[in-house]
Parts: C-alpha cells; structure tokens; sequence
C-alpha cells in the first residue's frame, strides 16, 4: 500500500467514524436538548429522522454525480459540508433550527457515504477492498463507541452543543487532506445528469419514507395512505423517465449484474433486521431495566468494540477466501444472536446475557460488512463506481428506515406509540402493568428479524462462488 492509498483508506474511515460517532451521540443528547430548546418529542425525534430520510433519498442522485463531477471532489464537498452542518446545528436556538442544519449535516455525509465505495474501488483492486471495506467498518464500530463514552461525558460536563463542535475540527482536517491527496484515478462519464429521474425518484423515496414515519407515530390514516399513493405514482413516473432516459439515473445494467443485485439485497435485508433488534434493545434496556441512554448504551460497547476487530479479520479472509462465505457466516452468527434474544429475554434476564448475545451479532455483522462491501463492486464496470456506491447506500437506508418502524409498530402493539417514542430516547419508562406485554411483542420482532435474516442468509449464499483472491479484470462495459 501506497502513501497516497493509505491516505484515502484514512480518510474513508475517518468519514465512516464521523457518520457512526454522530448517529449515537446525538440519541444520547436527545433527553438534554429537549429541556435546552424548551421543545417536545415529536418535534426533536426528527433530528434522528431527518438525517435517515436525507440520506435514504439522496444516496443515489449524489452517486451518480460523483461519476459525472468527479468522487473525491464530492467526497472533499461532503466532508467540508458535514462539519459546517454540525457548527451549524451546535449554534442553533431552537428545534426548528437544529432539524433544519440536520439536514445540511446529512447533505454532506450522503456526498461521502455515496462515493466512499465508489473511491474505495478506484484506489483498491478487488483482492485488496476486503481488507479496505474491513477497515471502514471498523471506523464505524469504532465510531459508534466513541459516540456512546463520549456523549455521556460531553452532554453532563460541557453541554449538548459540544456534540456537534466535536466534529468541526476533525471535517476541516479531513477536507484538506482530501484536496490534498485525493484524485480520481478513473475518467469521468461524459453524459449529463438526469434531472427528471433523480426529481421523481427522490420524491418517491421521500414521500414513502414520510409515509413510513407517520404510520410509526399514529398508525395508519388517510394522510398515510394518500403519501403511499402518490409515492407509487411518482415511483412509476421514475421508471417510465428512465426508460426514456439518455443518461438514466439508475441504469438497468446495474441491475442486470448479478452479484451487484443479490449483495445489495444482502444488504437491505440485514439492515431491516439488524436496526429492528438495536432499536428495541435499547427501549428494552430503558424502559424495561430503567437504564438511562447513557447506561443502556455501555452495555452494547463490547459488541462495537469486537465488531471492530472482527471487521477488519473478515475482510482479510474475504481477500483470501471465498467473500461469500465469509459474509454468509456473518449473517448466520447473526441470526444465532437473534435467536438467542427469543429465548433468553425477559424481564429479569442478566444483563451479561446482552453482552455476550450483542457482540456474536455485532461480529457477525462485522464480517458480513467486509465481505459483502467486497462483493458489491466486484462485477461492477469502473465507469459505474459512483451510481453502484450511492444506490447501495440507498438500498441499505430503506432497509435502515424501515427497520425504525418495524421497532415502534411492534413496540406500539403492546404499549401507545408516544410511549414507545418517550421510551427509545429515554425520557420515560414502563410502568409494571405494560412490560410483560411489552417483552411478548419484542419476542414477535425477534422472530420476525429472524425471518428477515434467514432471506438475508438465502441471497448472500445464492450469488456466484468466486476465487476472490484472484484479480479479474472487468471491462468498462457491460
């Protein structure tokens, strides 16, 4: 590995550890800034949801650009963009405010979640990205529970703003170091961006999101059922201006690859069952065991911590071995750690028990993260970095999005939805009379992320078997 290659594996991971530290750190802040910005929950609960729907909707547009623009200038962009929206939200005066520069956060961490896999496969060959994917993953990992440590910390001694600064100085240090070092080492596609399918598809994903939230809040309405139409209609509208398309968006060679297909719908279905099972283990810790945020988030440090040393071994075995394994065992451990949830959790289980059961899934995860990221690109032609990195991305977050409203319409069977809001970000817990109820209903979504785990297993397993130490060479068209 080159001074320049290990200069953008730093910065790829460094861009994974800045998205992962702001995920749970702000869950953290959560119960502090709604007192700080005199607000209520329903209002502050879109400073979690505006940044998943941000990205959920623009993964793919900004893909496709990096292939256009260029990927390391959108990724120095995004960088530069992510830390001017956290200075932004630490100096914001109210909720409105702070959702608002959420927004302008996520901008910036779509423009380099987008184009991370689409560099990572301009600066790597394909026996050298599962090492690469393994490492990013563990800036994830690693992310995460810096965010945990040092949210409690930052929230009780400095205050809530201080979550955002944190990320100003490592952006600017980032950004330099991209203008610096980073290039692209692929030509450009010379075609123009298409304007009409990125409008139609991102109101689509924006209002079958929209569609999803509200179900998860108040349950299914006209408004619900009025979103979900127009979603489709849009959806139909994208797929007839695709066809039509000179330079479509989404081009349907992408899809004609196989291995693309099958692995990121690996993703999808992992990223619906994983997320499902993180989100309720944490209201079960809060609002079953009367843990605060701060207190539940430590008891998931070890599955982090060992997912980062995992993620890394997996993607030396996906180098040297055959990648599909490597991830398919990854989702089996998984779905041994969901299996053990069903039988072990109730209302006086030892919470040693979520340790052990977190860090089986949290390597498995790690390994199925740095096998499938491999597999991903492997097929694609070089010319269609961006748009596979920035559509993966967007396969993954509806999975992510839908996950989040599988944990509150399961939750909400048993207890009422403002509760089940009040539980996941710790402002309340459950009285004796709902938990019992409460526990039946996590026991449905373990079976059911379990379901979703297995199909997750089916897909990785069913793609091709490739001798993924061997460099094959891929042609710029299909």
């Amino acid at each position: 590995m080159d001074r320049v290659q290990l200069i953008a594996l730093l910065l790829l991971t460094l861009s994974s550890f800045m998205v992962a530290l702001d995920s749970t750190i702000v869950v953290l802040a959560l119960p502090v800034m709604l007192t700080s910005l005199h607000t209520d929950l329903s209002t502050l609960i879109w400073i979690i949801l505006i940044y998943i729907l941000a990205v959920t909707i623009l993964s793919t547009q900004l893909g496709k650009f990096g292939d256009i623009k260029g990927r390391a200038k959108m990724f120095n962009l995004g960088m530069i963009l992510f830390g001017i929206g956290s200075a932004l939200c630490g100096l914001s005066t109210n909720a409105i405010e702070l959702i608002g520069f959420r927004a302008v956060q996520a901008f910036g961490g779509s423009l380099m979640t987008s184009n991370t896999m689409a560099i990572a496969s301009d600066y790597f060959r394909p026996e050298e990205r599962g090492f690469v994917f393994g490492t990013t993953s563990t800036g994830w990992n690693l992310g995460a529970v810096v965010g945990i440590l040092a949210g409690g910390v930052i929230t009780t001694f400095i205050g809530w703003r201080w979550i955002f600064y944190i990320n100003v100085p490592i952006a600017i240090a980032g950004f330099i170091a991209g203008v610096m070092y980073l290039r692209d080492r692929d030509v450009r596609v010379r075609q123009e961006f298409d304007v009409p399918g990125a409008i139609t598809l991102g109101l689509s994903l924006g209002l079958y999101s929209m569609a999803g939230i509200v179900f998860a809040g108040v349950g299914f309405n006209e408004f619900v059922a009025l979103l979900t139409v127009i979603g489709t209609a849009l959806l139909i509208a994208f797929i007839y201006v695709e066809l039509r398309a000179k330079s479509p968006l989404i081009s349907l060679k992408l899809f004609r690859i196989r291995m693309f297909t099958l692995s990121s719908f690996s993703y999808f279905f992992q990223f619906m069952a994983n997320y499902a099972i993180l989100f309720l283990i944490i209201m079960y810790l809060q609002g079953v065991r009367g843990l605060n945020p701060f207190e539940a988030s430590l008891w998931l440090v070890p599955g982090y911590l060992l997912g980062s040393v995992s993620a890394t071994l997996g993607g030396k075995l996906a180098d040297r071995f055959d990648a599909r394994v490597i991830a398919s065992v990854g989702l089996m451990l998984q779905a041994v750690a969901y299996a053990l949830y069903d039988i072990l959790l109730t209302l006086t289980t030892p919470l040693y028990y979520i340790v052990i059961i977190s860090s089986i899934s949290g390597i498995g995860a790690a390994m199925f993260f740095a096998a499938n990221g491999k597999m991903v690109m492997y097929e694609v032609p070089s010319n269609m970095y961006g748009i596979a990195s920035g559509t993966n991305r967007t396969i993954g977050n509806i999975g992510m999005l839908l996950s989040f409203i599988i944990a509150i319409v399961v939750s909400s069977a048993a207890i009422p939805r403002n509760i089940a809001f009040e539980i996941f970000v710790g402002t309340n817990t459950l009285t004796p009379s709902l938990m019992a109820p409460f526990i039946n209903s996590l026991h449905m979504a373990f079976k059911a992320s379990l379901a979703l785990i297995a199909v997750a297993i089916a897909t990785s397993w069913s793609r091709t078997r490739v001798p993924m130490a061997q460099q094959r060479k891929v042609t710029n068209k299909l």
